[in-house]
């Protein structure tokens, strides 16, 4: 029993790694990178702005930009922002400009973070332009909105003496928290498709766990091993601040193939028996709940061909369905449920199979057990002229010329 975990968890591991490879994602987290630095300030002078418009709030929106610069940027935090203070400052003279500036700026970093997500959840990004940008607004201005009242709401609750014992306490989990929660709504809202709040919550966790780790190791290495400063001098903090955003993006991003990865099934142990040569037999099967479905006036849904088909990994599924639905034998109705397209006494097995690159399995696997005699009949009537040695065929063929 152990040791099954254990091989689940190597090969869970290793599908996170081939997602994160084959995703591009170190790519994704430089492009956030060079996105974040271009689009920092302006978020900054948003937040000041923001914060301005409702009274309520007081200063936090300087103790909110302490908040993040103390606890999310090591080492350099303070130099950074006194930075991006300066600029800000600057900046808010610019009316009509920065306010065009924030809003394109603000916007091009949420459509990256939407692009790269997408692409690590294999899901198309959504579709109307003006949708996505009020959502990315929206989200945008509530999110510094919600975080400024949890930090109001702390400070507010540890003023009561009684709470004065857990101070240090909640100070320290803080930013892990905030870390989590921030995480967690990354990968449940931007994907845009339905994902598991499980699944998030654990991305999340080992991405802000992960994060924390890299802080402290990151802050350790720059104090320990200060060689930089010789190089870059005065300016030092800022390729520091540059590469710890960069290693800040891949570690969110592989939270969030965490997340993913754990919403599919190909590193489960009841799909390892599967081969690529069953396809067709997949093909088939999906063919014949529907026609069975047909029959009975009914249309199936995603989840019972998954249940059917429970052997097969779900992306395998998933590119089948497709195949099928590009070729115009089956479609989605407006109930998000399949059903046939065209009559199947219209398509030959010889059709179905040229139509697409198939190939027959000598015996059938789980799940396909019905089908072993029109195998067997299939590969009687093939085998004895697959039996046949090269030279015999190159004789036949120049017989019959």
């Amino acid at each position: 029993m152990l040791k099954q975990k254990i091989d689940t968890f190597r090969r869970f591991i290793k599908e996170v790694g081939r997602q994160f490879v084959e995703n591009e994602t170190s790519l994704s987290a430089s492009s956030l990178a060079y996105t974040t630095l271009l689009s920092l300030v302006p978020l900054m002078t948003l937040l000041v702005t923001t914060f301005a418009a409702f009274p309520m709030f007081g200063n936090i929106s300087d103790q909110l930009q302490d908040f993040i610069f103390s606890n999310f940027v090591p080492a350099s935090g303070e130099v950074v922002q006194e930075y991006i203070n300066g600029f800000v400052d600057k900046s808010r003279n610019l009316k009509l400009s920065m306010s065009l500036f924030v809003i394109v700026t603000s916007i091009l970093m949420m459509y990256t973070v939407d692009k790269a997500l997408n692409r690590i959840w294999d899901a198309k990004p959504s579709g109307s332009v003006i949708k996505k940008i009020m959502t990315y607004w929206t989200v945008i201005t509530l999110g510094l909105l919600l975080v400024g009242g949890g930090l109001a709401l702390t400070s507010y609750m540890l003023s009561f003496s009684k709470l004065a014992g857990i101070k240090i306490y909640l100070l320290k989990a803080l930013p892990i928290l905030a870390s989590t929660f921030g995480f967690f709504l990354i990968y449940l809202i931007v994907p845009n498709r339905k994902v598991s709040w499980k699944s998030a919550i654990v991305g999340a966790l080992v991405a802000a766990i992960l994060f924390e780790m890299a802080k402290r190791g990151f802050a350790w290495y720059v104090t320990t091993f200060p060689s930089y400063q010789r190089v870059y001098g005065a300016l030092a903090a800022v390729p520091i601040f540059l590469f710890w955003v960069y290693l800040s993006w891949n570690i969110v991003l592989l939270g969030g193939t965490i997340a993913s990865t754990l919403e599919t099934s190909r590193w489960r142990g009841h799909v390892q028996d599967y081969k690529g040569n069953h396809r067709f037999l997949v093909i088939i099967d999906i063919l014949y709940q529907l026609w069975n479905a047909s029959k009975k006036g009914k249309t199936i849904t995603l989840t019972e061909i998954f249940n059917q088909l429970d052997s097969v990994p779900d992306d395998e599924l998933h590119e089948q369905l497709d195949w099928l639905e590009e070729n115009s034998i089956i479609q989605i109705n407006q109930e998000g449920d399949y059903v046939l397209l065209r009559d199947l006494d219209s398509i030959s097995i010889g059709k179905l199979y040229t139509m697409g690159r198939f190939s027959l399995p000598l015996r059938t696997a789980k799940n396909f057990e019905k089908y072993e005699p029109f195998i067997k009949n299939i590969w009687s009537k093939i085998f004895p002229d697959m039996k046949l040695t090269v030279k015999s065929v190159f004789k036949k063929i120049e017989k019959n010329r």
